[in-house]
């Protein structure tokens, strides 16, 4: 009986679920700033192309430079900003292919090597598939290396932007010398040779496949109290830059391949160092100083 009173009472309905509505991730949008200088950098390496074909030379040097330029910020924006991702990863490589890859080796043929013969294409090809092996050792040593280890800091070859900018070193020469005559002229002339800047190319790609090791900017330790003095030293490379920046660039491409044999040394003298059980305070990564120490971003 009471359980057929208890069938008769109206049943209460149960509260239904509520579902909750997933809200679309939603990214920062600084996170996003490296990726764009990194396109920036591609826009500018494919638009080098661009004016070789118009034979717009002066021009598509300047923009493999801003290239390299602002491959050297979207690295160091990414770790500020803490935005290191896999897809910044694989654009960073697939831009620096094209701008310093590509790039250079098109400008380069079309302006000289092409007169060269059946032989300028293979040289030019050489140079990008060398820039091709450079970063995907690279990418392999990135993830196998120690990142405490002092040696790591050191590059293994030339690296890319590098070796672009040495690519077309000849190039910002010779529009310096066009501004003379005379002896300058007759210079101009066999920089500009396709003879000349055939076993040019092939041995800066050499030296980007190689295992020598070259200085890095994770090497750069400025003292807090040089601070101004780097600062206005940075002031007048960009004056010069403004000013005459062929041969500013002229200035800083041989400088850095006089510097190649000194990075050898260092490495060869730092390695021994280590061996001997000797490290040095320039060896501890930012993270491993004491708190509260003045430090200098890597650029």
């Amino acid at each position: 009986m009471d359980t057929q009173q208890q069938d008769d009472k109206p049943q209460k309905d149960a509260p239904a679920k509520t579902k909750k509505r997933r809200r679309p991730r939603k990214l920062p949008f600084h996170k996003m700033v490296p990726n764009m200088i990194t396109l920036t950098a591609m826009s500018a390496g494919m638009t080098s192309i661009k004016f070789a074909i118009a034979d717009r030379w002066q021009a598509a040097a300047l923009a493999i430079v801003v290239a390299a330029a602002m491959d050297a910020f979207d690295g160091a924006a990414a770790r500020l900003l803490k935005a290191q991702s896999k897809l910044g990863a694989e654009l960073d490589s697939l831009s620096d292919f094209i701008c310093f890859g590509v790039a250079p080796a098109l400008v380069v043929y079309l302006w000289c090597l092409q007169a060269g013969g059946k032989w300028g294409w293979p040289v030019a090809l050489i140079f990008a598939v060398a820039v091709a092996l450079r970063l995907a050792r690279f990418n392999i040593s990135t993830e196998e290396n120690d990142p405490n280890d002092p040696l790591s800091k050191y590059f293994t070859g030339v690296p890319s932007p590098l070796g672009a900018a040495l690519g077309i070193l000849p190039m910002v020469v010779c529009f310096q010398l066009d501004k003379g005559g005379g002896m300058e002229g007759s210079l101009r002339t066999a920089l500009a040779s396709p003879y000349f800047i055939a076993p040019w190319m092939l041995v800066v790609a050499g030296l980007m496949v190689s295992h020598l090791p070259t200085f890095s900017t994770k090497q750069m330790r400025i003292p807090y109290k040089g601070r101004l003095f780097a600062l206005a030293a940075f002031a007048i490379l960009l004056a010069g830059l403004i000013n005459d920046p062929f041969l500013t660039l002229s200035i800083l491409g041989i400088g850095y391949l006089f510097s190649l044999p000194f990075g050898w040394r260092h490495y060869a003298r730092k390695k021994k160092a280590l061996e001997a059980g000797i490290t040095e305070e320039d060896d501890l990564d930012d993270d491993d100083a004491e708190p509260g120490a003045e430090l200098e971003e890597d650029a």
